[in-house]
């Protein structure tokens, strides 16, 4: 009678304590909620005729969009874009971009002159060859890769003249303008592009060797913007920049109908 007991005493301890459990879980519920709301903008913003019609073209000739297309990212952070296009097997399509150089005083690298004596030439942007159009008589475009900091760094160990004849893709990684400290957006460059490659047009005499020799650097045109140049179409644009670029078309041999070529920023 006894152990009988004691076997529905614990029954009757078991059963009194699961209803306390359910009890407690419902009073409960959650301790607290909230919610939020954000509008979601697009980092990367075009501007220009996104719709161009040339009309009738013939093969085996180069022909170039009739506008330029400009991409601003607007993010407070750098974005990498993948630019391609769609063209078909017999058609080579090519992206350039404007840059205007100038003579600077080499005391305190301060623009000399107005925009009217700036040198304005044509570079690619992406395609399968860098070339650089509208390059004055005497002078060489070349990359000046940053190795060296300051000026008498540069005279006493003077840095590669880089052709860009037969160039890959620029700036290379170890160009010091591209350094996680550089930004070219400051005083007193106040560039569009934070980071870059630096492109020079500097009197041919002045290569020796493939080096610089620094004797008539205030004849040397300065970029006035840092760019870059990928063959695979990956390109940075640092926050606040921008890019304006046209597209060309290379119009192979035998080519004919009707062509849309649509070209994509990712």
């Amino acid at each position: 009678m006894k152990g009988g007991m004691k076997k529905m005493n614990k029954k009757l301890l078991l059963f009194a304590v699961v209803p306390l459990c359910v009890g407690l879980v419902v009073a409960i519920g959650y301790y607290a909620m909230f919610s939020t709301t954000f509008n979601v903008l697009p980092s990367i913003v075009t501007d220009g005729d996104l719709e161009q019609d040339l009309g009738d073209v013939f093969d085996s000739t180069t022909i170039r969009g009739d506008s330029s297309i400009t991409l601003t990212n607007n993010a407070p952070t750098e974005r990498v874009l993948t630019i391609s296009n769609d063209a078909e097997e017999g058609i080579e399509v090519s992206y350039v971009a404007n840059l205007n150089l100038s003579l600077k005083d080499t005391t305190t690298w301060s623009v000399i002159g107005e925009p009217l004596d700036w040198e304005l030439v044509e570079y690619t942007v992406i395609g399968n060859e860098f070339i650089v159009t509208g390059v004055p008589e005497g002078y060489t475009a070349i990359y000046y890769k940053d190795i060296v900091v300051g000026l008498e760094g540069r005279i006493a160990n003077p840095q590669p003249a880089i052709s860009i004849i037969g160039i890959g893709n620029f700036p290379n990684f170890d160009d010091a303008n591209i350094d996680e400290l550089a930004d070219y957006t400051q005083e007193p460059d106040f560039y569009n592009q934070m980071k870059g490659a630096k492109l020079w047009l500097v009197p041919t005499s002045d290569i020796t060797d493939g080096n610089l020799n620094w004797v008539n650097m205030d004849d040397y045109y300065y970029e006035l913007d840092l760019i870059q140049y990928n063959a695979d179409g990956e390109i940075t644009l640092y926050s606040g920049a921008s890019l304006t670029i046209t597209p060309v078309y290379e119009i192979g041999v035998g080519v004919e109908g009707l062509k849309t070529i649509t070209t994509t920023v990712n």
